[in-house]
């Protein structure tokens, strides 16, 4: 039998590696990329797994990286991008170039390609889907954050618009966005302020990596075979609609 490959783009990202643990225990093999922090592949010692290193503000690497996953993997089911980086908390009137352009480079720009180059090896298969990872400040905003947040807010058209250009090839797309969760990105909240975010929260905590990796696994797989063009927001109900 032939496993199912999963493409997991920011695989050393905390939420990137929780979800290709979940993938691994469901028998999928996995394509994981990293820039700077490798992955030890120790932990899927029970799948075909393999490491590339991806940096995402070269011109040229993603196209290069798809054509290597070409010549290790026969099969291609799932793409999930979740790499991405934090906007230095600024006013906008302080915002370099250099950050505005890294920021639209690896956070959507990078996505597009991605999705793109997926797009040409999934459309071969019987089907094909694809994770963005976004965020909860698509809807709510951020303040000293605006040009993220504008990256992460472009998933939502993206994803709608893609949905309906991709159904006819049987290729599902959806958006994940997490609200404030546990990991280091968020390590510049002190403790009063992470006790202040769970209390006005629902459900009355952070969430963890794993509450977003479930959300992945659950959209990448036949369960949620009749959804596309969504987003789900993993955030403890912080965005009621």
């Amino acid at each position: 039998m032939i496993r199912k490959t999963a493409i997991i783009i920011g695989a050393s990202s905390e939420i990137g590696l929780e979800t290709a643990k979940q993938f691994a225990k469901k028998g999928y093999n996995l394509a994981l990329t990293y820039n700077t922090n490798k992955i030890d592949l120790s932990e899927f010692e029970n799948v075909e797994a393999k490491t590339y290193k991806l940096d995402l503000s070269l011109n040229g690497e993603v196209e290069k990286f798809f054509k290597s996953i070409q010549n290790d993997f026969k099969t291609f089911d799932t793409l999930v991008f979740c790499a991405g980086v934090a906007q230095k908390r600024a006013l906008i009137l302080d915002v370099s170039n250099e950050e505005i352009d890294n920021l639209f480079e690896i956070n959507i720009k990078s996505a597009i390609k991605a999705i793109r180059e997926y797009t040409k090896i999934a459309v071969s298969g019987k089907n094909g889907n694809i994770v963005l990872v976004g965020s909860f400040v698509e809807k709510l905003g951020c303040s000293c954050e605006s040009v993220y947040t504008a990256t992460k807010s472009a998933m939502t058209g993206l994803c709608k618009s893609l949905a309906s250009e991709l159904g006819n090839l049987n290729i599902r797309i959806n958006v994940v966005a997490p609200g404030f969760i546990d990991t280091k990105m968020n390590n510049n909240l002190d403790n009063e302020a992470k006790t202040e975010i769970a209390n006005i929260t629902p459900l009355q905590r952070l969430g963890n990596v794993c509450d977003v990796a479930n959300a992945i696994i659950f959209l990448a797989n036949e369960n949620s075979s009749f959804i596309t063009g969504q987003t789900l927001f993993v955030d403890g109900g912080l965005v009621l609609e």
